[in-house]
């Protein structure tokens, strides 16, 4: 079936709908017309082309242009409208797209009625979303109302929906009327595994609360993508499947927690925890997550981190992710009780905008959860700018000959082959020229292989000062690194960072050189 999935059926229907003479030339004694209408059927499916989902098991979901393929599909001829009316799974994808024009709302009843009815029992995945198109004739209020009758439409069929994504990209709309939406029967949406919600909450507050009542109606959802958790309850839902969180904008800590309690199968989460409200540290019951390996934090205050370190147990953590707000205080005990409670084995690791010192880290470096099971490191304290004892620290040096074997310092983080820090490129490059070929050899000039892991992903950023009428350039360095980026599996990226200078030092700058080398790994 191998060459199913590679051939470009789309272009060919495309191609073939385009000329009736050339439709004549192809068909006459084509060997695709005598296939059996059952493989067909399989290769018109094939068309939906499905997006990657490996987290989400079987439940993947169609590519966000599949909506428009079984209409092409079903007038090339009257054999492929047969098999194309024929294939339910051809029609379980609904995309629509709302412009802001007002001849849309004759448009889509249509469209989605034949793919309620064509579809039959099948479940379906739909996309609802409205783009500002930049007219000043814009209607909002049509808009918003084509927004509810289409919701309308689907929620008797709700107990098929198998993902809904909803994302409105526009300004809010002022002075129009509130729409209102059909409630959610009570057998609620029990198929529904996958929302993905991309509005502005503060904005959109009118749809804010069907969002929650649909989340809280579907018991077996396992992924859930938030622009913002502003207004969803939280309270009284019991996701036992869910396997994906992620909040891109705000959620406040107690949503998170709650969130936490409630979903035991939890195995991915990103929070962005910007947000007033601060969340008091007191005795309470620990929260052990079996499952979870992904966690990653952004805009964190002190008392965030110390309720994540006090309260969770991680033991399956694979991925810890933290970045602070404004430079917060860092925790240090805390996250040294949680490291030796979770006991978890450790594979990715970024601090950054955290007051941690190095002695600290080194520490943690150390640790049995950290050290021996580490491969990808992103460093950026509070200074940015890593410091040389750091620096050191990492350089992996050979025993000297006079070095008893037994008492031979063991390597530090033998498994890392990736790193991302920022350097000082005046008073640091040697350093970082001796820490990278200390992590990078070939494999081939040494009999015995060394016992630290060779670095496949490097990214630095160089620091260099502000300074007027001076061009900068980093060839040199460039040129350090040259066997670096011509060895086989090893990517590097450096950039250069321009230190701001004191205000009213300098007037100006005439000349300034970046070289930026691509970097094709995958960082935090």
């Amino acid at each position: 079936m191998t060459w199913i999935k590679t051939f470009n059926i789309s272009r060919y229907i495309f191609r073939s709908s385009q000329s009736s003479g050339y439709n004549a030339k192809l068909f006459r004694g084509n060997g695709f017309r005598k296939l059996p209408l059952e493989l067909m059927s399989e290769i018109f499916v094939h068309c939906l082309e499905p997006e990657s989902c490996p987290d989400a098991g079987e439940s993947c979901r169609p590519h966000t242009q599949s909506s428009g393929i079984p209409f092409v599909l079903s007038q090339v001829c009257r054999q492929w409208r047969t098999v194309a009316l024929s294939t339910p799974a051809l029609w379980t994808f609904l995309n629509v797209v709302i412009p802001y024009t007002n001849d849309v709302g004759t448009v889509y009843p249509n469209f989605i009625n034949c793919c309620l009815e064509r579809s039959r029992i099948l479940p379906l995945h739909i996309v609802l979303s409205a783009f500002d198109q930049g007219n000043e004739e814009t209607d909002g209020e049509d808009t918003l109302q084509i927004i509810s009758r289409t919701i309308n439409r689907l929620i008797p069929e709700c107990s098929r929906w198998e993902s809904f994504e909803l994302m409105i990209d526009s300004d809010p709309w002022l002075d129009v009327s509130t729409p209102s939406f059909r409630p959610i029967p009570p057998t609620g949406t029990p198929t529904l595994r996958s929302i993905h919600i991309h509005i502005q909450s503060k904005h959109f507050s009118w749809i804010v609360a069907w969002i929650s009542e649909l989340m809280s109606s579907s018991p077996n959802l396992q992924e859930i993508c938030l622009t913002s958790a502003e207004g969803i309850q939280f309270a009284d839902i019991s996701w036992d499947h869910l396997q994906i969180f992620k909040i891109l904008e705000e959620i406040q800590m107690k949503d998170l927690f709650l969130l936490f309690m409630n979903c035991p199968g939890l195995q991915i989460c990103e929070a962005y925890l910007d947000t007033p409200v601060h969340l008091v540290i007191v005795s309470s019951p620990e929260i052990i997550m079996d499952h979870l390996h992904t966690l990653i934090l952004t805009c964190a205050k002190e008392t965030d981190l110390k309720a994540v370190f006090c309260w969770l147990t991680l033991p399956a953590l694979k991925v810890l992710a933290l970045s602070g707000f404004c430079n917060a205080e860092w925790p240090a005990e805390s996250f040294s009780n949680f490291l030796s409670r979770s006991e978890f084995s450790l594979e990715a690791l970024s601090l950054t905008k955290l007051a941690f010192t190095d002695v600290q880290l080194v520490s943690y470096l150390h640790h049995s959860s950290i050290h021996d099971s580490l491969e990808q490191l992103v460093i950026e304290p509070q200074g940015e700018i890593i410091s040389s004892f750091l620096l050191d620290f990492l350089t992996f040096k050979l025993p000297s000959s006079d070095t008893n074997t037994i008492h031979a310092p063991i390597p530090l983080l033998p498994k890392l082959n990736g790193i991302l820090f920022t350097v000082n490129a005046i008073t640091q490059a040697v350093a970082l020229r001796h820490f990278v070929a200390s992590r990078w050899y070939d494999t081939a000039t040494y009999e015995v292989p060394l016992p630290v892991a060779c670095l496949k992903h490097i990214h630095v950023r160089l620091t260099v000062p502000y300074a007027p009428n001076i061009k900068f350039c980093i060839d040199d360095i460039k040129y350090v690194f040259s066997r670096v980026c011509r060895s086989r599996g090893t990517a590097l990226k450096l950039e250069t960072v321009v230190t701001p200078p004191n205000p009213g030092h300098y007037s100006g700058i005439e000349t300034f050189s970046v070289y930026d080398f691509p970097f094709y790994g995958d960082m935090i």
